[in-house]
C-alpha cells in the first residue's frame, strides 16, 4: 500500500496531518510519503487528482481524504483501505 500526504510547507494545519499520518502508518508498517506541493511531484499529484485544499492524503493514488482528521478519523480510514476488520 502506497500512502502520501500533500502539504504545503507553510501550512500549519499540514503539519498536525503529517504528525497524525506518521504516527499510525509507522503504527501499521507503511511508510508515509510527503509531497510538498512546491515541489515538482507535488505539484504534479495536486493537478493530476484536482487537489486546491491542503492537506490531502492519497492511498494508491486515490485521493482519501482532504483536511485534517482526527487520529481516530486517520486510523479508522487506513485500517478500512487495508482491509483490517476492527479498526
Amino acid at each position: 500500500m502506497h500512502v502520501q500526504l500533500l502539504i504545503a510547507s507553510w501550512c500549519s494545519s499540514c503539519q498536525r496531518a503529517q504528525q497524525i499520518w506518521t504516527d499510525i502508518c509507522a503504527r501499521h508498517g507503511l511508510t508515509l510519503e510527503i509531497l510538498d506541493l512546491e515541489t515538482l511531484a507535488g505539484e504534479t499529484a495536486a493537478n493530476r487528482h484536482h487537489l486546491k485544499i491542503m492537506p490531502a492524503v492519497l492511498i494508491d493514488d486515490h485521493p482519501r481524504a482532504i483536511g485534517v482528521e482526527t487520529e481516530a478519523e486517520a486510523e479508522a480510514l487506513l485500517v478500512a483501505a487495508l482491509g483490517k476488520p476492527g479498526g
